[in-house]
């Protein structure tokens, strides 16, 4: 039975966006669900606990060691990485890791300058590093290094360990106790001698108990098919549309013209994901790319703005909110070529017709 494994991606931030994508693209590639921390929604919780929480429900956890230590957590004094990948480890989560060779490390300073190296605490990468390397650790010199072993990492921690995972409810098949019982009465009958009518009968009483359960579940099936014309939509799988209530935040500068003085200003869309999905849904039936999503919600923001010249989203809160519809199970992020493209899942439909009719 085929299965999405979540991956729990954690680096450094600036430095690692590049490689953060690639890791992204190559979870997608293979079929698998991405998770980060720039899909995580504000928290009255500590952000280690919001973490930990993530981790936890994650199948898998990766990191991308880069030269760089990273924020630091002001209760421990280490940096959130190392902090998330002591968790993983501590709680036996299967895991990977890939660290920068130094000639890539010195590739990203002549690209970056200073903010690709760490500068205050370098003794506890150095110590950092000696301990991710001394673990299940790949070192890496580019983007196709990240992706080939990314895919292999999934694939090798899927055949060696019991994942848990993710499956569509459509693929899902319960055991079948009566029918069990059946297979194995027909089995046992070809073998019964011409004598042993007592266990004959009981054959022939299950099999006219199965013909009546097979007839019960033929119009059971019958007036589910009718149910699919209702006025009223279903969701399956145990979809929870309240999931999409939870509060969310939309990033974007304005350009305008007042008074021949030209000016950006930076405004944030504070909303749910249910009015976004709203908004952007009846688009995604022609299943476009990321750019072209991108530039459909910069036109609706646009309209919504008056007298600005142009409008453009925050690409972090862009890519957080595309990896949360996924996550929410509305959106199924696909690469058929080179570009990610969006598409409505049979919930995400489901959804958009129950908005539409307002159900």
């Amino acid at each position: 039975m085929d299965k999405k494994y979540q991956v729990f991606i954690s680096s450094t931030y600036k430095d690692m966006k590049d490689e953060r994508q690639v890791a992204v693209e190559a979870i997608l590639d293979a079929g698998h669900i991405p998770a980060g921390m720039e899909l995580f929604a504000a928290s009255d919780r500590s952000q280690m606990e919001v973490i930990r929480a993530w981790i936890d429900r994650s199948d898998i956890f990766m990191l991308i060691l880069g030269g760089r230590y990273g924020s630091i957590d002001p209760e421990s004094g280490k940096s959130y990485i190392q902090l998330e990948y002591e968790h993983a480890v501590a709680t036996e989560k299967p895991f990977f890791a890939l660290c920068l060779t130094d000639d890539a490390i010195n590739n990203k300073v002549k690209a970056l300058g200073t903010d690709a190296i760490e500068r205050d605490d370098t003794k506890k990468l150095n110590d950092f590093r000696t301990v991710v390397k001394s673990k299940m650790c790949s070192e890496i010199r580019d983007a196709r290094d990240i992706h080939r072993y990314v895919q292999k990492s999934i694939k090798d921690l899927a055949s060696s360990r019991e994942l848990e995972g993710w499956v569509r409810a459509s693929r899902v098949q319960d055991a079948q106790s009566m029918t069990d019982r059946f297979q194995k009465l027909e089995m046992a009958s070809a073998v019964l001698s011409d004598t042993n009518v007592r266990l004959r009968d009981e054959l022939a009483s299950a099999l006219r108990r199965r013909e009546e359960l097979l007839v019960r579940v033929a119009a059971a099936e019958a007036e589910a098919a009718k149910s699919q014309f209702s006025l009223l939509p279903h969701f399956t799988g145990g979809f929870s549309e309240s999931s999409l209530d939870a509060q969310f935040q939309l990033e974007f500068s304005v350009d305008m013209d007042i008074d021949h003085n030209y000016q950006t200003h930076r405004r944030t869309w504070n909303g749910t994901y249910r009015t976004m999905f709203s908004v952007i849904g009846a688009s995604l039936l022609e299943e476009p790319d990321d750019r072209s999503v991108h530039a459909y919600i910069e036109k609706v923001l646009r309209e919504q703005t008056n007298g600005s010249l142009s409008v453009s989203v925050s690409e972090i809160s862009f890519q957080s909110m595309k990896m949360k519809f996924a996550t929410l199970g509305v959106v199924e992020l696909t690469k058929p070529d080179k570009a990610v493209c969006w598409s409505l899942t049979a919930n995400g439909r489901t959804l958009l017709m129950k908005l539409h009719e307002g159900v």
